[in-house]
Protein backbone atom coordinates (compact mmCIF):
# COMPACT_ATOMS: atom_id res chain seq x y z
CA UNK A 1 0.00 0.00 0.00
CA UNK A 2 1.36 3.00 -0.72
CA UNK A 3 2.70 6.08 1.98
CA UNK A 4 -0.35 8.42 0.53
CA UNK A 5 -2.59 6.05 1.23
CA UNK A 6 -1.38 5.27 4.71
CA UNK A 7 -1.22 8.94 5.51
CA UNK A 8 -4.93 9.81 4.28
CA UNK A 9 -6.27 6.82 6.38
CA UNK A 10 -4.32 7.89 9.35
CA UNK A 11 -5.25 11.40 9.40
CA UNK A 12 -8.85 10.61 8.85
CA UNK A 13 -8.89 8.12 11.45
CA UNK A 14 -7.14 10.45 13.90
CA UNK A 15 -9.96 13.06 12.68
CA UNK A 16 -12.30 10.73 13.00
CA UNK A 17 -11.39 9.51 16.03
CA UNK A 18 -11.29 13.17 17.71
CA UNK A 19 -14.72 14.52 16.68
CA UNK A 20 -15.76 10.92 18.24
CA UNK A 21 -14.47 11.79 21.68
CA UNK A 22 -15.65 15.46 21.41
CA UNK A 23 -19.27 14.19 20.75
CA UNK A 24 -18.81 11.98 23.82
CA UNK A 25 -17.73 15.04 26.12
CA UNK A 26 -21.17 17.34 24.50
CA UNK A 27 -22.75 14.05 25.97
CA UNK A 28 -24.49 14.38 21.74
CA UNK A 29 -23.36 10.61 21.11
CA UNK A 30 -24.70 7.45 23.09
CA UNK A 31 -21.58 5.33 24.39
CA UNK A 32 -23.50 2.14 22.44
CA UNK A 33 -22.72 4.31 19.15
CA UNK A 34 -19.74 5.72 20.38
CA UNK A 35 -18.48 2.15 20.91
CA UNK A 36 -18.92 1.04 16.86
CA UNK A 37 -17.52 4.89 15.68
CA UNK A 38 -14.65 3.87 18.03
CA UNK A 39 -13.91 0.90 16.05
CA UNK A 40 -14.52 2.54 12.66
CA UNK A 41 -11.78 5.26 13.78
CA UNK A 42 -9.25 2.69 15.05
CA UNK A 43 -9.68 0.28 11.74
CA UNK A 44 -8.36 3.71 9.57
CA UNK A 45 -5.75 4.36 12.14
CA UNK A 46 -4.73 0.65 12.06
CA UNK A 47 -4.82 0.15 8.49
CA UNK A 48 -1.31 2.53 8.41
CA UNK A 49 -0.16 1.67 11.30
CA UNK A 50 -0.65 -2.35 10.85
CA UNK A 51 -0.35 -2.44 7.05
CA UNK A 52 2.17 -5.86 7.21
CA UNK A 53 -0.07 -7.70 9.67
CA UNK A 54 -3.28 -6.95 7.26
CA UNK A 55 -0.54 -8.24 4.50
CA UNK A 56 0.70 -11.36 6.57
CA UNK A 57 -3.50 -11.95 6.92
CA UNK A 58 -4.52 -11.42 3.49
CA UNK A 59 -1.58 -13.23 1.96
CA UNK A 60 -0.72 -16.18 4.52
CA UNK A 61 -4.22 -16.91 6.46
CA UNK A 62 -6.92 -16.25 3.05
CA UNK A 63 -4.95 -16.79 0.38
CA UNK A 64 -5.70 -13.24 -1.26
CA UNK A 65 -2.96 -11.66 -2.96
CA UNK A 66 -4.41 -8.05 -2.48
CA UNK A 67 -4.26 -6.51 0.96
CA UNK A 68 -6.83 -4.07 -0.27
CA UNK A 69 -9.67 -6.64 -0.55
CA UNK A 70 -8.92 -7.51 2.96
CA UNK A 71 -10.04 -3.67 4.26
CA UNK A 72 -12.91 -3.63 1.78
CA UNK A 73 -14.20 -6.47 3.76
CA UNK A 74 -13.50 -5.38 6.94
CA UNK A 75 -15.11 -1.89 6.08
CA UNK A 76 -17.69 -3.27 4.27
CA UNK A 77 -18.61 -5.79 7.10
CA UNK A 78 -18.59 -2.95 10.02
CA UNK A 79 -20.92 -1.29 7.73
CA UNK A 80 -23.21 -4.12 7.92
CA UNK A 81 -22.71 -4.29 11.59
CA UNK A 82 -23.52 -0.92 11.96
CA UNK A 83 -26.69 -1.26 9.75
CA UNK A 84 -27.85 -3.82 11.49
CA UNK A 85 -27.44 -2.15 15.31
CA UNK A 86 -29.39 0.57 13.54
CA UNK A 87 -32.07 -2.28 11.95
CA UNK A 88 -32.59 -3.04 15.75
CA UNK A 89 -33.19 0.61 17.12
CA UNK A 90 -35.49 1.51 14.31
CA UNK A 91 -37.64 -1.87 15.44
CA UNK A 92 -37.61 -0.86 19.05
CA UNK A 93 -38.58 2.93 18.34
CA UNK A 94 -41.17 1.21 16.27
CA UNK A 95 -42.50 -0.77 18.83
CA UNK A 96 -42.76 2.48 21.38
CA UNK A 97 -44.09 4.62 18.90
CA UNK A 98 -46.85 1.93 18.66
CA UNK A 99 -47.22 1.65 22.45
CA UNK A 100 -47.20 5.62 22.80
CA UNK A 101 -50.22 5.94 20.20
CA UNK A 102 -51.83 3.18 22.05
CA UNK A 103 -51.95 4.70 25.49
CA UNK A 104 -52.72 8.25 24.12
CA UNK A 105 -56.01 6.59 21.75
CA UNK A 106 -57.07 4.97 25.29
CA UNK A 107 -56.19 8.19 27.34
CA UNK A 108 -58.12 10.46 24.78
CA UNK A 109 -60.99 7.82 24.53
CA UNK A 110 -61.81 8.10 28.55
CA UNK A 111 -61.30 12.56 28.63
CA UNK A 112 -64.00 11.92 25.92
CA UNK A 113 -66.38 9.81 28.30
CA UNK A 114 -65.63 12.00 31.21
CA UNK A 115 -66.88 14.88 29.45
CA UNK A 116 -69.43 13.84 27.75
CA UNK A 117 -70.38 12.26 31.23
CA UNK A 118 -69.98 16.10 32.73
CA UNK A 119 -72.13 17.19 30.21
CA UNK A 120 -75.03 14.64 30.92
CA UNK A 121 -74.16 16.06 34.65
CA UNK A 122 -74.75 19.71 33.52
CA UNK A 123 -77.95 18.82 31.65
CA UNK A 124 -79.88 16.93 34.20
CA UNK A 125 -78.50 20.29 36.83
CA UNK A 126 -79.99 22.81 34.29
CA UNK A 127 -83.36 21.01 33.93
CA UNK A 128 -83.50 20.47 37.07
CA UNK A 129 -83.67 24.23 37.67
Amino acid sequence: MGLKIKLIAFIIGIIFFIMVINQIKKRSLRPSYSFLWFMGSLFLISISVFEPFYRFISRRIIGISDTRHIIYIGLIGFLLVYVFYLTIKVHQISDQVQELISTVAIQQNIIESLSASNNDKNELDETKI
